[in-house]
């Protein structure tokens, strides 16, 4: 739907907040495999997504959803363990967050082809053939993160660089409910990814928080008839 920010909810690691936020008409569900405080092995990663990709209801409850995709989330492992650990945990798409120092676009579509799996691929943006991928990530990092640090970007920077990423665009870093919409309107990205910022602690997310977070989602969408 034109006008629609899809939303991402990354570092999940418990079974409730996962189905919160599909109920909630999350575009996508984030599991993180890489070392992190969200880590989450493949095998629970697995369990998480079973409960959580059923057709869920909206949040109301009226009407049967859409099942959201299941992203694992990798950083510098290789192409062929980041095909296994998405066999393992059934995720249907892969997020590439190590950029340059991580396999690429191509090299994981080949390892996955091998098994037979067509993910959906989000990639930073500087990984080298991000223009491959079906999305380009946007995150802030700090020193030994690639992601999940809780800083935003600078948005109306991004916004006036013509260098910046052409395409679908997720946009991550630091989005809370009360700076999204300040997000959105400068960068306009196809989907926001939002982790930190509607925590209690790492990898236990906030519901109020969380139901938050989608209600300003949809207010800077205009309100979405």
């Amino acid at each position: 739907m034109a006008g629609v920010t899809l939303v991402k909810v990354c570092g999940l690691t418990r079974a409730a907040d996962a189905c919160l936020a599909a109920g909630l008409g999350a575009w996508a569900l984030g599991f993180v495999l890489s070392e992190s405080p969200r880590r989450v092995r493949a095998a629970e990663a697995a369990e998480l997504i079973a409960t959580a990709t059923r057709p869920v209801h909206g949040a109301s409850g009226e009407e049967p959803g859409r099942s959201p995709h299941a992203v694992a989330v990798v950083t510098t492992e290789p192409a062929g363990w980041v095909a296994d650990a998405l066999a393992e945990s059934g995720a249907d798409a892969v997020q590439l967050s190590a950029g340059a120092d991580g396999p690429g676009v191509a090299q994981v579509r080949e390892a996955a082809a091998r098994r037979r799996r067509r993910p959906l691929v989000i990639a930073a943006a500087d990984t080298p053939d991000a223009a491959l991928a079906d999305f380009v990530l946007l995150d802030a990092r700090t020193a030994g993160a690639y992601g999940g640090t809780g800083e935003t970007l600078d948005w109306e920077a991004l916004a006036a660089d013509p260098a910046k990423p052409a395409g679908d665009l997720v946009l991550a870093g630091g989005l809370r409910p009360d700076n999204v919409g300040a997000a959105i309107a400068a960068l306009h990205p196809a989907a926001v990814d939002l982790s930190s910022g509607v925590e209690s602690a790492p990898g236990v997310k906030d519901h109020q928080r969380l139901r938050d977070f989608f209600a300003a989602v949809v207010q800077a969408d205009g309100g979405r008839p």
